[in-house]
Parts: C-alpha cells; structure tokens; sequence
C-alpha cells in the first residue's frame, strides 16, 4: 500500500496531479524543465523562496517525534502533525517539510534547517509515494492540492519538543 492509499489521504484524479505539478513547477522561471524531469521519471530541481520553502529535518528529529522509522506509521504522524507535504530522501536521512516562504519562528535547532530564497531542492514525481520506489527520495505525505503547505505553528512545535528531547537524550 503506498500513501495515497492510506486513509487519511483521498486519491487524486488526473486533472487534480496536473494542477499539482503546475504548481510544483510554477517555482521555476521555466516550470516546461521541471515537467519535462519528471515525465522522465526524474527529480526536478525546484527553486525555495517564492511560492514556498521547505524545513531540512534530520531524521532522528522526525523518529523522536514519531517515535517509530516505520515509514507508514511515521506518514500517519507527520501527515496528522503537519497537515501538509513532506518529502523523505533516505539516501541523506532528511525529511523536507514544505512551508509558507517565510522564515520559521522558532530558535536554532542543530535537527532543522530552513531553505528559502537561493536554495534549490531536488523533487520527485507526485507519484513517487513508496519508499520502496523512492531511493533518490519519495513523498511521505504528498501534496494533495496547489498551495498545500505544512503548518509552520505546528512544525515550529515540532522542532522546538524534538529537539529538546534529542538535546536531553544527548546530555
């Protein structure tokens, strides 16, 4: 079962991943290159900072709020914590959160890195939801409509507890 399966998560009709990838590649002053990566089968290199950002977590920071590394259990978590579109990428242990652009509210956090303007993200096909297809990176909870974003409270929230309890298990 892949994500968009789950059910929590409506599937989506065609003309709905169409709008999606619209606005995915509408971050590029070119979005054609975006869209032609992706037909590929390839990541697109989006631009941070205008339609949205993202968060860079670590993925102890992602297991310690989860309490789990089991990919469906740690979908269901962010999905319901979040309510909005994480991307993982396995092969550098990140999670990217995507968010309003606009810096974040909380304080330094060694586990959470905020990428605005002047950062590029490697993306997935909207498609790619299982980790098991996912290597390069897949999406642990997909975008379900143009301009879906995490909440940046609830992830400020996030960040702020899972990093002190990572900082008190370090102590």
């Amino acid at each position: 079962m892949n994500s968009l399966d789950a059910p929590l998560l409506h599937p989506l009709t065609e003309a709905q991943r169409e709008a999606i990838r619209d606005w995915l590649a509408g971050s590029l002053n070119r979005p054609e290159v975006a869209k032609d990566q992706w037909a590929s089968g390839g990541i697109a290199t989006l631009a941070l900072g205008r339609r949205f950002s993202a968060v860079r977590l670590t993925e102890p920071l992602v297991y310690t709020i989860t309490e789990s590394s089991k990919p469906m259990h740690v979908t269901g978590v962010l999905a319901s914590t979040l309510l909005g579109p994480v991307l993982h990428t396995p092969s550098t242990r990140r999670f990217y959160a995507f968010t309003p652009a606009a810096p974040p509210s909380w304080g330094y956090s060694p586990h959470a890195e905020y990428l605005g303007r002047d950062y590029y993200l490697g993306v997935p096909p909207i498609e790619l939801t299982d980790p098991e297809d996912g290597h390069g990176g897949y999406w642990a909870v997909p975008v379900t409509c143009p301009g879906d974003l995490c909440d940046p409270a609830r992830l400020a929230d996030l960040v702020t507890t899972a990093s002190l309890e990572l900082k008190g298990a370090e102590s």
